[in-house]
């Protein structure tokens, strides 16, 4: 194994296993609820807190939200603070790793009921033992 291949070895290692200690913390329902906090488009904050790589700049976030740089930087601040990124960068050219993935919201299309269908004709979900779901 040459010296690179080693390293690589080792940085995947420390990502999962920040990854793992991070979901002792945070659940991811807790942290897509941080970073969904702000009031617009919060699935956009969810795509950009996917991308964060170590990788991306402050610029290129901020265009994945369609926000301007310095809306995105407070923003970034803010999670770091949380402790829900870390910055892999320097102070002056931060770079911003996630803990995890969340998950991002499917197609809104694929959300929708049917056209012609009302939500009386949908099914509804029984319980496993085919009672009402109450334990009735």
């Amino acid at each position: 194994m040459t010296t690179d291949e080693v390293f690589a070895v080792i940085r995947q290692q420390n990502e999962s296993i920040i990854a793992l200690l991070a979901r002792l913390v945070w659940t991811p329902d807790k942290l897509a609820a941080v970073v969904k906090s702000r009031k617009s488009d919060p699935e956009a904050y969810v795509r950009v807190y996917n991308a964060l790589d170590g990788e991306r700049t402050v610029t290129e976030l901020a265009d994945i939200a369609k926000v301007k740089r310095p809306t995105m930087s407070v923003i970034l601040q803010g999670w770091l603070d949380e402790g829900i990124v870390l910055n892999v960068g320097s102070d002056s050219q931060p770079k911003y790793k996630r803990l995890m993935k969340l998950p991002e919201k499917r197609n809104q299309k694929e959300a929708q009921p049917q056209p012609g269908v009302s939500a009386e004709e949908l099914p509804v979900a029984q319980g496993t033992e085919g009672d009402n779901g109450n334990g009735e």
